[in-house]
């Protein structure tokens, strides 16, 4: 059994060095064999020099800079496909660290469930059981409960995905930079038939690190723009993208006029949207 592990990164070499010092101690199924393909995404501090020094079994791939996560994680994922044929991938990100024998664990779960679904791992914060990452109900995060849950949005942390959903769907959407790119995967594959699941319990420690919020009344006019439309925080031109594909561009058309308005009058807007909600809504 073949297993290919995605990671790309930028300028965190430390991280780097202990998330791939972390995978290779992780304890693997029997008969099974691990290929790592990382991206390094133009990185200045070495972060490259000291993969292949340290790491030389690691395939590694050179980004241009601007590649960011979700144009990173596809360039390694097209090459993996490139150089053999895996029957499972594994996003990884660079800061999130495993707990002995996810691997292991994530495998049965994904036997539990006949190798034909996407499970997400549910991530806590450093030294608790503290909830960061995993994925989303209809919206909710969702959390781990000794069961595996069904899942609509998928956080891309630390997945697996079967080969079958590769040969269904593909690889992640280019219509993407850094965000959304795990969740419109997640929403395409269950369009195509296949389900996503988030792990019984916690198998990976990851800090939530989302930034600025771009809706912050705290924050200037200036400063809540600049974040909607930055590559790292909301990117209003594919935020609206992913909506007009998954909702219809009737929602897309919505949101757009729904996040403007909040970014432009972040009180007013919430002032309007609870009188709506009680006076208009109520009598439907």
């Amino acid at each position: 059994m073949k297993l290919a592990v995605l990671i790309t990164c930028h300028n965190r070499k430390e991280k780097t060095r202990t998330c791939l010092s972390n995978l290779f101690s992780q304890e693997l199924p029997g008969n099974s064999r691990i290929k790592v393909f990382l991206c390094d995404d133009g990185s200045v501090d070495g972060t490259g020099e000291m993969v292949q020094k340290e790491f030389p079994q690691v395939y590694l791939i050179h980004g241009t800079g601007n590649l960011y996560w979700n144009g990173g994680m596809n360039l390694a994922w097209k090459r993996a496909l490139e150089t053999d044929e895996y029957d499972f991938f594994f996003w990884l990100n660079d800061d999130t660290f495993l707990i002995p024998m996810a691997i292991l664990k994530m495998m049965d779960y994904s036997e539990e469930l006949d190798n034909k679904s996407i499970i997400s791992a549910a991530c806590a914060k450093p030294g608790t059981k503290e909830y960061t990452y995993g994925g989303h109900g209809d919206p909710s995060p969702v959390k781990p409960n000794g069961k595996l849950q069904k899942l609509k949005l998928i956080n891309g942390n630390f997945v697996l995905v079967p080969q079958m959903v590769v040969k269904s769907i593909g690889t992640l959407s280019e219509s993407y930079t850094q965000n959304l790119g795990d969740f419109d995967y997640g929403l395409r594959a269950q369009k195509a038939g296949f389900t996503c699941y988030l792990s019984k319990e916690f198998l990976g420690e990851c800090d939530y690190n989302q930034g600025k919020d771009w809706a912050d009344p705290k924050l200037s006019l200036k400063d809540r723009w600049s974040i909607a439309h930055s590559i790292k925080g909301l990117n209003m031109r594919e935020f609206i993208h992913f909506k007009s594909y998954h909702e219809g561009k009737i929602v897309g058309v919505k949101s757009a006029l729904d996040t403007y308005l909040k970014l432009l009058a972040p009180h007013q807007y919430v002032l309007i949207r609870n009188f709506l909600r009680k006076k208009v809504l109520k009598r439907l």
